[in-house]
């Protein structure tokens, strides 16, 4: 059996989406309680399965795109590594576990796993070709891996920062699109790209990453307000730096097609959320 191709199925590399289940700990002042570390840890492992599921099915459904792809090609299903009846098996295996790990979480907890799955259905099977709703649907499911976390805290998280999220999952999202759009042989099998022009993705890209930033500073001004911690707003810088370093990615280097890969491959973008971490796991201990 070939376990690296099976591993490549449930792309890895894209596992640390879900680290945004775990933020409502940073951001609720849980960092401390380790039953809250526990249910949280639950979510995102939940998620995860979710998540690789959905990957699977999208795969097995993308086949024939993903062939016309000069990266995604590569992928097991795409290349003929694995069947498609030894994905799906795969796939519901993953099902399987989730539902488990549901069981012992809140039940909001399950209904956010129903929506994201919907959410997946819906694009996978239409809302995909459509362009803005296709990364609108895929900033949804950042969303609601945040609300997964909260519900598993059972606590309530400032709006401001599941709008960052949302507007920050938007600026690369289409920063992806602008990426693609470079692949011509790929573009004209893709309906949602032929609605596109690097025109638009130019500025899509640029309001949603200035909404994005704003969107965090306001946040960070919040909890300055409430809590007294001003020098919390200074992490907006570390913000603002890897922002414009992805711009960069985009327009200069040609690149941005895995926004996930590239705070794992730039240095200065690894360098850049660590340091952020560091410093607001510090200022919000």
């Amino acid at each position: 059996m070939p376990i690296r191709a099976h591993l490549r199925l449930i792309r890895p590399k894209q596992w640390t989406k879900n680290g945004f289940v775990v933020a409502p700990i940073f951001f609720a002042h849980q960092m401390m309680n380790f039953s809250a570390w526990y249910h949280v840890l639950i979510a995102a492992f939940c998620f995860l399965c979710i998540s690789c599921m959905a990957y699977i099915f999208n795969d097995i459904f993308d086949v024939k795109e993903d062939q016309r792809h000069p990266v995604k090609k590569r992928r097991p299903i795409a290349s003929g590594e694995i069947s498609v009846l030894q994905a799906a098996t795969l796939g519901c295996l993953f099902a399987s576990v989730s539902l488990f790990t549901l069981s012992t979480l809140p039940y909001q907890c399950a209904v956010i796993a129903a929506i994201y799955v919907g959410l997946n259905l819906a694009y996978t099977f239409y809302l995909k070709r459509i362009a803005i709703i296709d990364i609108f649907m895929i900033s949804f499911c950042y969303v609601l891996r945040v609300l997964m976390g909260c519900y598993a805290l059972v606590v309530t998280v400032s709006p401001w920062i599941i709008l960052t999220t949302f507007m920050l999952a938007l600026f690369l999202g289409f920063g992806k699109r602008y990426h693609e759009l470079g692949f011509e042989d790929y573009a004209k099998y893709k309906p949602n790209l032929q609605q596109y022009s690097r025109a638009l993705l130019d500025k899509l890209v640029t309001i949603t990453g200035c909404s994005a930033l704003i969107a965090y500073a306001i946040y960070t001004t919040e909890i300055a307000r409430q809590n007294g911690q001003v020098g919390v707003v200074y992490t907006v810088a570390f913000v603002a730096f890897g922002l414009f370093r992805y711009l960069q990615t985009i327009y200069v280097f040609n690149e941005g097609g895995e926004p996930e890969n590239i705070v794992l491959k730039d240095k200065w973008q690894l360098a850049n959320f660590v340091v952020w971490l560091a410093v607001t796991l510090w200022l919000m201990g």
